[in-house]
């Protein structure tokens, strides 16, 4: 039966003032399940987790969709691999219960797991690049897929156009123009071959490809590299960390340590820098915390901050030292920039080393400070993300692993609680007006809140896999004058602040935020 739906903006406008209404509650719901819980005295310093919830699947990668939900797929719901049968959605204004969740039928035919994802800027959609295979009954191969989730009808469509290169594990990067570039992925496994299935040889996909807006796709086979994305630099094609630069390229960095600059236009054109860093894992997290600036941790508990503003070379310090070697966890950037690194164990995929405490890194001062525990093992194919009321969901792990994790944990910040040691949730400030459509780069807005404003701070939602959150960036936006109306001016350029949706927060004098503002900017 047909059905008519209202445009996707207006669709999106609706579902926004149903989310921040919800939300407004919710943080009342969730302070009376905490203060039910254990006092934390330090809550105010390690911040504090909440109860254990369930998920209908493996979260293996969740999106965050301008709507405030949360767009996840991975497993069946036995928690088994596989992305081609289900696909969830999560309201977190709805809390964590059962009927928070909305488990649908992927009607595509394709195999989303381990697939590359991004937002689209002009749409608020998720787009969805390649995923799994199965040749002669054996997964890990891949496909050349492209499926969007649209928000606005829930759905997950199969698109015309597909990749010229099949990719499984790549990375999926929205650049200035709106365009998207898929860098690394692999293509084919390795299998010795048995009596009734025949070998197969490992192959890659080392040629970036960028998608138009219109959908089309073009190769840039002047920048193929198999050191940069593809079978070399210690599995270089397995979500190759990439972001865009202050100048409007790709900066690339390595997994093993080289550092790369690729140019998409014409047939492309890849650079690699003189100058890299100590040797990582691709296991380790590495996230964009400022405009411009890395953190990435590497092997034997180095942290390295990478500094890409520059014309020249990127300028690398370092980060200080975690306290844990967090292989397979997850580095978020939080509300008020630190970055909150949980998760993972010392011994890869396995409960030998695993981490159950999380840490802070403060990049005002470079210091690592143990936060809060998890109940929890996020291991491989565990995720964190954050959400519009400040807090961060973590969940997921397994298929395969040590243990199937079809769960997760909702983490709260410092910045949530009373400073007095109580371990009770700070009052909230309340934005009470702020842009509600589009705005652009450059810009002066208003916001009014219900208290003095003393900190604005902007996020760009995140897309979350693998240990990698590429889409998630921080901005720290000049306040001028304190009140509870002030002007403020967004990011200066689309190389700066890519098109897109970003959390705006905004902070009252006791340094407490507000559950987030979603501004399109582009």
């Amino acid at each position: 039966m047909f059905k008519y739906r209202l445009p996707f903006l207006e669709v999106l406008k609706f579902k926004y003032l149903i989310t921040i209404t919800l939300a407004l509650f919710l943080s009342t719901y969730e302070k009376s399940i905490i203060s039910a819980s254990a006092a934390v005295p330090e809550a105010h310093i390690k911040g504090k987790f909440g109860p254990m919830h369930n998920w209908p699947i493996i979260p293996i990668a969740v999106v965050l969709m301008p709507d405030g939900r949360v767009f996840a797929y991975g497993t069946n719901i036995t928690g088994v691999q596989g992305g081609k049968i289900y696909y969830t959605v999560w309201n977190p204004t709805l809390g964590t219960s059962s009927n928070a969740f909305e488990t649908l039928l992927n009607t595509t035919n394709t195999d989303i797991f381990c697939a590359g994802q991004a937002l689209i800027p002009s749409t608020g959609q998720a787009l969805i690049l390649g995923g799994d295979a199965s040749v002669n009954t054996k997964r890990n191969y891949a496909n050349s897929d492209v499926n969007i989730f649209d928000p606005a009808t829930d759905t997950l469509m199969r698109q015309s156009q597909n990749m010229a290169y099949k990719r499984w594990y790549a990375t999926a990067v929205t650049m200035p123009n709106g365009e998207h570039v898929a860098l690394g992925g692999r293509n084919s496994m390795f299998f010795a071959g048995n009596s009734t299935i025949p070998a197969t040889e490992a192959t890659y996909s080392p040629i970036p490809e960028v998608r138009s807006i219109d959908g089309n796709w073009r190769s840039l086979d002047a920048a193929s590299s198999e050191a940069a994305y593809g079978s070399l630099g210690g599995n270089a094609w397995f979500y190759p960390r990439g972001w865009v630069n202050p100048h409007g390229q790709i900066f690339i960095l390595g997994h093993n340590g080289p550092m790369y600059k690729l140019d998409i236009t014409g047939a492309g054109k890849l650079t690699r820098y003189k100058k890299g860093i100590p040797n990582g894992r691709n296991n380790l997290p590495s996230v964009m915390y400022a405009p411009g600036k890395i953190l990435s941790i590497r092997r034997n508990r180095i942290a390295v901050s990478v500094d890409i503003n520059g014309t020249g070379e990127p300028v690398a310090s370092s980060a200080g030292n975690p306290g844990y070697d967090h292989q397979f966890g997850s580095a978020t950037v939080l509300a008020d920039g630190r970055v909150w690194v949980n998760g993972g164990s010392s011994t890869g995929n396995t409960l030998a080393g695993v981490i159950l405490q999380s840490e802070l890194w403060d990049p005002v001062t470079n210091v690592w400070a143990p936060a809060a525990n998890a109940a929890a093992a996020r291991l491989y194919h565990s995720v964190s993300l954050l959400l519009p009321d400040g807090s961060v969901f973590t969940g997921g792990g397994g298929a395969p692993g040590p243990v199937k994790q079809l769960n997760g944990e909702i983490y709260y910040p410092p910045y949530l609680f009373k400073a007095n040691g109580s371990g009770e949730f700070a009052w909230r400030p309340r934005i009470i007006d702020a842009p509600s459509t589009m705005i652009s780069w450059d810009q002066e807005f208003s916001i009014e809140a219900n208290a003095p404003i003393d900190r604005v701070t902007l996020v760009r939602i995140g897309a979350a896999t693998h240990t990698f959150d590429h889409e998630t960036r921080f901005f720290e936006l000049s306040v001028p004058q304190r009140g509870q109306i002030v002007t403020v001016r967004t990011p200066a350029n689309a190389n700066i602040a890519p098109p897109g949706y970003y959390m705006l927060f905004i902070w009252n004098r006791a340094k407490v935020p507000s559950i987030a503002r979603i501004l399109h900017i582009g």
